[in-house]
C-alpha cells in the first residue's frame, strides 16, 4: 500500500509507514499522478481535508482519516512529543457524532468480534492501565489525596479545550451552563471540581471554563495531574466529549455525558443526548476493546514496529518510571560540560529541572531546597555536600556508566546507553552496601524476569556485545598447545575506581599479570589492554616487551568478545569483563571486589563479609542487566528495555563497522579535541 497526504504535517509524524503498514509515504500535490495501490489521509476533520477527501473520490481512491490514539504519549503533542498510538478510519472518526464510525460500527456490530479471548486481553490491559495510572497524556504529577474532601462527595467536571473537533462534531446541542447546573442540582452537599484540560494548563489553549473560573461554588484544578491520580478521589464525573470520562468508567465511577463521545450511547453512562444509530448495549470492557485494541494502532518508538497494547502500556509505564514529574531539581556535580550533553536525557525527560553545579556553594546559590535532588557522577563528591543533603533531607545519589554503555569509549566522548543511580553507593565501591548489592542480596527474581534474563544472556553471547563494542571480532589464533589452559588477563584503567576502592595488593596491570603467572605457571596466558588505554586517553599501559616476561600473548587489536571465545578462564581484578566471561559460563578467578564476585560464582582472591547469597548465574545477570540500570534511546530519544538497546547496539555497530571497517578504535587527537569542543558548546548553551 502507498500512502498519500497533502499535510506536510502528517508527513512528518513519526513512524507514519509502521502504523499504516504502508510501503511507500509521499507527499502529494494537486498534480500528482496517482496508482490504484494508493491510499489517501487526512487528519480528522481538520478544514484541510476537504481538498484530500475530494481528489480521492475525483480518484476513486480509498481515504483514511487519522486522529490521535487513545494512549498517546508522555506529554503533550503540542510540545512536541510524539504519539505511540493512531487511529485511521475509512467511515469517519470517532469524535464526530453526526455520522457513523469505523469504531460505531465495530460497536453496533456483530457480537462475534468479542471473543472470550478478546475480552480477558481487555480485562488484563485496563489493570495495567490503572496499575500505571495511564492516560491519554502521560508523565504527570499526582494529585494529593489532601486536594479533596474525604468527608463528602466528590464531584468533578471534565474541562474541554473550547473549539476542539470533539466538541464541534460530538458535543451537538451541548450547553456549558446547563452542566454546571445539574451538577450542583443533581449532588447537594458536595464539593464540586474542575479540572482544566492539560493544553490549557500549560498555557497553549482556552478551555470551556476560562469564562467560569470565578464561580466560588467550583474548586478549579489548574494543575497538570494525572488523571487516574485525580479520579481516584471522585465519586461522580460530567463531561461534554471527554476521554477522561471513559477513564473514569474503567474505575467504575458514574459518568454522565452532555455530548455524544465514543463511549456513549452503549448503556455505559447516564447520556443527555442521544444518538439514534447506537442500537447495541456493550459492556465495559467491549468498549474498551473496540476502541483500544481493534480499532487504534500502536507502534514502538523505540524499534519503530507495529505493536500491541501491552507493549504500549510497557512502554508508557517505562517512561512514567524514569521520569520524575515533581518540581523539584536535580542537581548534579562532577559532570564535565563536554559530557552534560550526552547525560542530562538519561536522567529524567524534564531537562528544565536539572542544574549542574560545580560545589556546594553554586548550589546553594542557585537556591536548593528540601526535596531536591543530588546527583554525583562516580566519586567526584564535592567538599560539603553533607550540608545539601542535610537541607535537601536525602543522600546525595551516584551515578556511572552502565554495564552495556556504547558503541565506542566514553573517553572519546561517545554517547551512553545506559546509566545506574544508585541511593545506597555504588556498584564498584565493595566498602559499603550499594542499591546492586542490596537487589541481589534480597530480590526475589521471578519466573518471567529470569526467562528474560536467559535471553539477554543468550543474544549478547551470539552477538558478541560487550560494554563499548570497539574491536573486530576476528578469530583470536594462539600458539596454545592442545591441552594447555588459556588464561585471559584484561587490562584496566589503572586510577579507576573500582581498582582504588576494590583492590588491595594486586591494584596495577603489571602486577596482576605477574600474580596470574605466579599462581598459573603452566598456562598459556594472554593480556588485552583497556581500550581507553591502547587509545592513550588513560593511564595504565604496561609495554608489550614487559608485559611479555610473564604472559604469552599480547592482544590490542581484537575484540574482547573473540578473546573470550579462545578462553578457559578469566582472571581480572575488577574488569566488567569477568562477568562477560561468567555470562559465557567461564570460570572466573578475581583478585579484587567487583559486583559480580562474593556470590559463590566466582574464585574470590579477597572477601566481602555482606555478601551471603548464592546466586544463579541468571538471577545476577536480571540484577545487574534488568533491575539497576536505566536505558536510554537517543534515536527515539526515550527510556528503553535492555533487550531494546542490545538490538540498537547491535545496529549501531554494524552501521560502524560498514563506515569504517576494522580501524573503530582508531580515533586521531585532533578528531577527538573537536568533538569534545562540540559537546562543551551544547553543554554550555544548554545548561
Amino acid at each position: 500500500m502507498q500512502v498519500s497526504t497533502f499535510s506536510h504535517g502528517i508527513y512528518k509524524i513519526p513512524n507514519l509507514k509502521a502504523f499504516l503498514g504502508a510501503s511507500k509515504l509521499s507527499l502529494a500535490s494537486n498534480q500528482k499522478s496517482f496508482t490504484i495501490n494508493d491510499v489517501i489521509v487526512g487528519w480528522g476533520m481538520k478544514k484541510n481535508t476537504v481538498k484530500a477527501k475530494k481528489i480521492a473520490i475525483q480518484n476513486q481512491l480509498p481515504y483514511l482519516s487519522l486522529e490521535d490514539g487513545f494512549i498517546r504519549s508522555v506529554g503533550l503533542g503540542r510540545a512536541g512529543n510524539a504519539s505511540i498510538s493512531l487511529v485511521a478510519d475509512a467511515c469517519g472518526i470517532y469524535y464526530d457524532a453526526s455520522k457513523p464510525s469505523d469504531l460505531e460500527n465495530l460497536l453496533n456490530g456483530s457480537d462475534d468480534a468479542f471473543d472470550e479471548n478478546l475480552i480477558a486481553q481487555a480485562k488484563k490491559a485496563i489493570l495495567l492501565i490503572l496499575n500505571h495510572h495511564i492516560s491519554k497524556y502521560n508523565g504527570q504529577q499526582f494529585a494529593p489525596a489532601s486536594l479533596f474532601d474525604s468527608q463528602q462527595k466528590n464531584i468533578l467536571i471534565v474541562d474541554q479545550v473550547a473549539g476542539y473537533a470533539s466538541l464541534t462534531y460530538g458535543a451537538l446541542d451541548f450547553s456549558l451552563e446547563q452542566m454546571v447546573s445539574a451538577a450542583k442540582l443533581e449532588n447537594p452537599g458536595a464539593r464540586i471540581y474542575v479540572k482544566l484540560h492539560p493544553e490549557t494548563v500549560e498555557g497553549f489553549r482556552k478551555g470551556l471554563f476560562s469564562k467560569l473560573e470565578k464561580d466560588a461554588d467550583l474548586v478549579f484544578i489548574s494543575e497538570n495531574y494525572n488523571p487516574i491520580s485525580v479520579l481516584k478521589n471522585i465519586d461522580k464525573v460530567y463531561v461534554v466529549t471527554s476521554q477522561l470520562g471513559f477513564e473514569a468508567l474503567l474505575m467504575n465511577i458514574p459518568v454522565t455525558c452532555f455530548g455524544m463521545p465514543f463511549y456513549a450511547g452503549w448503556g455505559l453512562t447516564d447520556d443527555r443526548a442521544s444518538c439514534a444509530r447506537r442500537t447495541k448495549v456493550r459492556t465495559l470492557e467491549e468498549v474498551f476493546a473496540a476502541a483500544y485494541m481493534l480499532y487504534s494502532r500502536y507502534v514502538n518508538p523505540v524499534s519503530g514496529k507495529r505493536c500491541d497494547i501491552f507493549e504500549a502500556i510497557d512502554y508508557i509505564a517505562l517512561q512514567n518510571q524514569m521520569d520524575d514529574p515533581n518540581e523539584q531539581k536535580i542537581f548534579c556535580f562532577g559532570i564535565r560540560h563536554w559530557t552534560r550533553v550526552n547525560i542530562k536525557p538519561l536522567l529524567s525527560s524534564s531537562d528544565q529541572k536539572i542544574k549542574f553545579v560545580k560545589s556546594v556553594s553554586a548550589a546553594k546559590k542557585a537556591g536548593i531546597k528540601q526535596g531536591d535532588r543530588i546527583v554525583v557522577w562516580g566519586t567526584r563528591r564535592p567538599d560539603g555536600i553533607e550540608r545539601l543533603e542535610s537541607i535537601t533531607g536525602q543522600q546525595a545519589i551516584c551515578m556511572e556508566d552502565g554495564f552495556l554503555r556504547s558503541v565506542g569509549l566514553g573517553s572519546d566522548f561517545t554517547r551512553p546507553s545506559s546509566l545506574v543511580l544508585d541511593s545506597e553507593g555504588i556498584y564498584f565501591d565493595p566498602s559499603k552496601p550499594s542499591n546492586l548489592e542490596s537487589l541481589l542480596e534480597s530480590s526475589d527474581f521471578s519466573p518471567s524476569l529470569l526467562a528474560r534474563a536467559v535471553a539477554i544472556r543468550e543474544k549478547l553471547i551470539s552477538s558478541q556485545l560487550t560494554k563499548y563494542n570497539l574491536q573486530p571480532n576476528n578469530r583470536l589464533e594462539t600458539d596454545a598447545a592442545q591441552s594447555q589452559k588459556i588464561i585471559l588477563v584484561p587490562g584496566q584503567v589503572e586510577d579507576d575506581a573500582s581498582i582504588r576502592l576494590g583492590c588491595e595488593s594486586v591494584n596495577t596491570n603489571l602486577k596482576l599479570i605477574q600474580a596470574v603467572r605466579q599462581s598459573n605457571p603452566n598456562a598459556y596466558i594472554i593480556y588485552k589492554p583497556h581500550p581507553d588505554v591502547s587509545t592513550g586517553n588513560r593511564i595504565g599501559k604496561v609495554h608489550p616487551d614487559t608485559a611479555l616476561i610473564y604472559c604469552d600473548q599480547y592482544v590490542d587489536q581484537t575484540g574482547i568478545a573473540a578473546c573470550l571465545e579462545t578462553a578457559n578462564e578469566v582472571h581480572t581484578m575488577t574488569s566488567l569483563v569477568g562477568f562477560e566471561a561468567l555470562m559465557r559460563k567461564i570460570p572466573v578467578t578475581v583478585y579484587g571486589m567487583p559486583f559480580y564476585a562474593g556470590w559463590n560464582l566466582t574464585t574470590d582472591k579477597l572477601s566481602i563479609s555482606r555478601r551471603h547469597r548464592h546466586l544463579s548465574l541468571d538471577e545476577l545477570v536480571a540484577g545487574a542487566l534488568l533491575l539497576y540500570p536505566r536505558y536510554y534511546d537517543w534515536d527515539s530519544k526515550s527510556f528503553a528495555t535492555c533487550e531494546q538497546t542490545i538490538d540498537k547496539l547491535i545496529a549501531a555497530r554494524a552501521l560502524s563497522e560498514q563506515k569504517t571497517g576494522a580501524n573503530r578504535l582508531q580515533i586521531t587527537y585532533l578528531e577527538r579535541q573537536v568533538k569534545k569542543a562540540r559537546l562543551m558548546i551544547k553543554g554550555v548553551l544548554n545548561a
